[in-house]
């Protein structure tokens, strides 16, 4: 039930929204600069790395916090929530024996908090319950309904718009990117893994994130005020290597 400011890991919901919008695919080349000027807000890429122009697919998997930044500033106020709503994000979930808190993702009009939203920062909060239902989605094609206790029904308040299959497409591409060689390369060893890192800036430090699926089973791992979102990567890591064979 925490809300937490979800960092990079909401830049698949800024992805989604691009795609949907007709913004970008994962093709469409984006620049990605040491940082990058919003109306009056500079917002910087970790430690200033700088790529150049790439693929979107490239700077998701690099986490290029100015590529995504730039994207959110161009896209209506209301299309990152209808985007994390698709993804089963912002909405309120009534389900029997499990108290939640999906998270928070407010329409924005103002160009400058738009774009911190889209990096997950801003006023964008979300739960782990919340991001390991975008994993899930992502997955299954679809936002699915969670339940604790079988036969007991989940009871959904909020509309969740259903992803076009192209931009689902997208999202699996890029998340399997960021396992194969970008910012979660760490987990490669353990199958068919789709990623999405993110490390959240908060007072007195930073959240670690990992956002993902294999097969049938998604997740969300946050380590508060965990440092670089390689450490929860490498909980992730242990967590899967520890399953049984067929998990």
């Amino acid at each position: 039930t925490g809300l937490y400011p979800p960092g990079s890991t909401f830049k698949t919901v800024t992805a989604a929204a691009a795609m949907t919008a007709g913004l970008a695919n994962p093709d469409t080349v984006v620049p990605c600069p040491s940082q990058i000027v919003v109306g009056e807000r500079t917002i910087p890429n970790y430690d200033l790395f700088s790529v150049g122009s790439v693929a979107m697919a490239t700077a998701y998997e690099r986490s290029c916090n100015t590529s995504f930044a730039k994207l959110a500033s161009e896209l209506e106020g209301d299309d990152l929530r209808t985007a994390a709503a698709a993804l089963g994000l912002g909405l309120d979930y009534t389900i029997a024996g499990l108290p939640s808190a999906s998270g928070s993702v407010p329409a924005d009009h103002d160009l400058v908090q738009r774009a911190e939203d889209g990096i997950g920062q801003g006023k964008v909060l979300a739960s782990p319950f919340g991001m390991a239902l975008v994993a899930a989605t992502v997955a299954h094609g679809s936002a699915p309904v969670p339940y604790l206790i079988a036969g007991h029904q989940t009871q959904v308040s909020g509309d969740r718009p259903q992803l076009k299959p192209e931009v689902i497409d997208g999202l699996r591409l890029m998340m399997r990117k960021v396992v194969l060689g970008g910012t979660a390369e760490r987990i490669v060893d353990q199958g068919e893994v789709y990623g999405k890192t993110g490390e959240a800036e908060v007072d007195g430090g930073s959240h670690s994130w990992f956002i993902g699926y294999r097969g049938d089973l998604a997740w969300a791992t946050l380590v508060v005020r965990g440092g670089s979102s390689d450490n929860a990567v490498a909980v992730t890591r242990d967590m899967v290597a520890a399953l049984p064979p067929g998990y």
